[in-house]
């Protein structure tokens, strides 16, 4: 079986690090009929790795979205030729292959599922609009596929049932140890605690509710930092972040450090006390199985996709109201019991999430299915 595995559309985020999981560990799995072939988005992660492995079956596509749509209708097909494809595995997203060849895709727009759930509600005007005509694209292309797999039992089961998808499965996602680097944080002085908002500047990840559960702690005398991962980059978001800041004089209680490499992971979490995940939605998120691994109590939404994932391995807050935020925070700083009954419910969840190499087999099996399918 020739696998054309699609890393085109993956350029940044948590998307990539699930390709970097997948491509360090394939070739360690003894598939005797599976012959892998890559697409990757030009200067990635994922084309910088199959470099790194010296893997030469790769094509590099352009990361501009509408490039790559054209190298998709109209270069694979001598690609799919050439190396006689039998199906193309999508990462995340959908590629515009041709038809004939079967395609299964990984979908993550957690929006599409839950459409009762206003998502776009913080854009306007022709950014609204494009958010609009792009969900739609990504639906045809959840719709056309000839399997689709979930990271979200909650997602799997609603895709079902509003789009009629047949051939689906639910995989769990895994991560993989790579983790070698130091990281230097600053932290005020006397900081007690310290916590990490592992996103960049997403405002579904709720970073604009930052400046005012930070202010109704320093009210209340608690010396809490926040590390954000997003970039220093002057983007409108930004702008308005640090105004925010500032509004609530809470500057000197927030350190903006930039994107983080994948193998400074373990070290920054060995840095925190908290992981937030105030998302509105998400089909999943590398940093509940990240806090779980590193043993840090997980503060998420109080939503449906949220108790799917995590059950009784995170606490629960209301993500509009920064009151009940900075409550649990410090219920979780006073209570030594809770804190440890979170941090091992954790623990236990995540063993019974698969190790990337029983991921990958699950994926495999998965793709080999459909190929007989069709």
């Amino acid at each position: 079986m020739n696998v054309l595995i699609n890393f085109g559309p993956l350029k940044s985020g948590g998307g990539q690090n699930v390709a970097l999981n997948f491509l360090y560990s394939f070739q360690d799995l003894e598939f005797e009929d599976v012959n892998y072939f890559f697409i990757v988005a030009e200067g990635s992660e994922p084309h910088n790795q199959l470099i790194k492995l010296g893997y030469s079956q790769f094509y590099v596509f352009p990361r501009n979205p509408i490039k790559r749509i054209l190298y998709e209708k109209f270069l694979s097909f001598k690609i799919i030729k050439d190396n006689s494809i039998d199906i193309i595995y999508s990462y995340f997203g959908f590629g515009l292959f041709p038809k004939h060849i079967p395609q299964v895709c990984g979908s993550a727009d957690s929006n599409l599922y839950f459409p009762e759930v206003d998502f776009w509600s913080d854009y306007k005007g022709h950014k609204l609009l494009l958010k609009k005509i792009i969900d739609k694209y990504r639906l045809f292309g959840v719709k056309r596929c000839n399997g689709v797999v979930f990271e979200n039992k909650s997602m799997e089961l609603r895709g079902r049932k509003l789009y009629s998808l047949e051939n689906t499965a639910y995989i769990k996602p895994s991560i993989k140890r790579i983790y070698t680097d130091q990281i230097k944080i600053y932290t005020p002085e006397n900081t007690k605690l310290i916590g990490l908002f592992l996103c960049g500047w997403q405002l579904n990840k709720n970073i604009m509710m930052i400046p005012e559960f930070l202010s109704i702690l320093k009210n209340k005398g608690l010396s809490i930092s926040i590390i954000l991962t997003a970039p220093e980059n002057n983007c409108s978001i930004h702008k308005a972040f640090v105004n925010k800041l500032s509004e609530f004089d809470v500057e000197e209680n927030v350190n903006i450090i930039g994107i983080i490499d994948k193998e400074m992971l373990q070290a920054l979490y060995s840095k925190v006390s908290f992981v937030f995940l105030l998302s509105k939605l998400e089909s999943f998120s590398n940093n509940i199985i990240e806090a779980w691994e590193f043993e840090r109590p997980l503060i998420v939404a109080n939503e449906e996709w949220a108790r799917a994932i995590c059950k009784n391995g995170a606490v629960y807050v209301d993500r509009d109201s920064p009151i009940d935020i900075a409550e649990n925070v410090l219920n979780l700083y006073h209570d030594e019991k809770l804190l440890n009954s979170i941090v091992e419910n954790g623990k236990a969840n995540l063993s019974t999430y698969p190790s990337i190499e029983e991921r990958i087999k699950l994926e495999i099996d998965f793709l080999r299915s459909t190929v007989h399918a069709n």
